[in-house]
């Protein structure tokens, strides 16, 4: 019996180790691998967040295939729009912002000089020529900013290389997320096939923990965070603050992370609001949009969207983002946090199985 038990040991050991490796292998083909497969990452994900939607126009007995072409038509359709739309915006509202930086490097250095004269023992001309030369280094930032990325995105373009593959993934995008969303529920009951009889029901378990996690992030929280910027954004851009829509949606996708939408977007919007107007009741405005939309958050739609779905920890989601955008730029911060999710599921279950081990459960030699 002590023979058939370290056997039985051994080979749960076995098995562990082997699923490590091949988890590590996976990683590194992922890794080298990540500019070919980005684009079905990209698909798997858009076909995940839209599944359930597709199911229930099945319920309206329309067929599989119909739902999907539909849905397709009109998400694309509505996301070209809202790029057409936001981009122009964006590019009015950096171009006022770079208009108006002159007025507000005044107001700075108004602010600073008196502060520096106060200060004994320093030459007043030298702290005006400090001063000019600081005011005009920041002056030329959005240029400079927007030379860099205008000279990043044509060096990157400019490879053949990657305009194949630009326009490799525009096509395969779109396809492979049709024939994933058409064949979702036959895909998922053929790998369940794959699996052992014996290990089966554990299986379903945790795959259902995953998607549990998954639809907390994917289709909650994410929504959360987009429906967010938008209120930010609306809200901002009424009480008058500069580059509104950038902040808004900067602050409402940083609300991944608990309370830090209001860290990032409350400071740089009511600087910007008060080198705008140079008064301190639009100030109260700004933080009355950030009350109200986090007080909506807490209230409304983080009760209606997430539910009793358990998110992951602020630090969890840290490390996935800082990770992910390591490893993957800016790809990697979209997939990171699904990924830690899927990983902290694992974990989770890992850590139950361990307890529930005759490992875990041995008696102390020593007692």
């Amino acid at each position: 019996m002590g023979v058939f038990v370290w056997k039985g040991s051994c080979l749960n050991y076995q098995a562990f180790f082997l699923g490590l490796a091949v988890f590590f292998l996976s990683l590194m083909f992922l890794y080298y691998s990540r500019r070919v497969i980005m684009p079905f990452f990209v698909a798997f994900a858009l076909a995940y967040l839209l599944d359930p939607l597709v199911d229930r126009m099945q319920n309206w007995k329309l067929s599989r295939t119909v739902s999907v072409s539909l849905l397709m038509l009109v998400f694309f359709a509505g996301a070209l729009g809202l790029l057409l739309l936001i981009f122009p915006l964006l590019q009015l509202q950096a171009e006022n912002l770079t208009k108006n930086l002159p007025k507000y490097m005044q107001v700075v250095q108004d602010w600073i000089k008196p502060l520096l004269q106060r200060i004994a023992g320093l030459d007043q001309a030298k702290i005006q020529e400090f001063l000019n030369e600081g005011i005009a280094r920041f002056g030329e930032l959005p240029l400079k900013i927007l030379g860099f990325t205008t000279g990043f995105l044509w060096d990157s373009l400019s490879n053949l290389f990657n305009i194949i593959l630009m326009i490799a993934n525009l096509v395969i995008i779109p396809v492979v997320m049709f024939y994933l969303l058409r064949d979702f529920d036959a895909i998922n009951e053929k790998i369940l096939n794959l699996v052992p009889a014996r290990f089966r029901e554990k299986t379903v378990g945790i795959v259902k923990d995953i998607d549990r996690v998954l639809a907390s992030f994917i289709r909650g929280q994410l929504m959360v965070a987009l429906l967010m910027g938008g209120l930010y954004s609306i809200g901002l851009f009424a009480v008058g603050t500069p580059m509104s829509l950038f902040i808004g949606l900067v602050a409402g996708l940083a609300n991944l992370v608990p309370y830090l939408g209001v860290i990032v977007g409350f400071f740089p919007a009511a600087l910007l609001t008060y080198l705008q107007t140079q008064e301190l009741l639009p100030i109260l405005w700004v933080a009355g949009v950030f009350g109200v939309v986090q007080m909506l958050e807490g209230m409304v739609i983080s009760p209606r969207v997430l539910g009793d779905n358990i998110g992951l920890h602020p630090v969890a989601v840290i490390f996935a983002v800082l990770l992910g955008a390591e490893l993957f730029g800016l790809v990697g911060i979209i997939i990171g946090v699904p990924v830690v999710a899927v990983l902290n599921v694992l974990l989770r279950r890992g850590i139950l199985e361990y307890k529930k081990s005759s490992f875990f459960h041995a008696a102390d030699p020593k007692a």
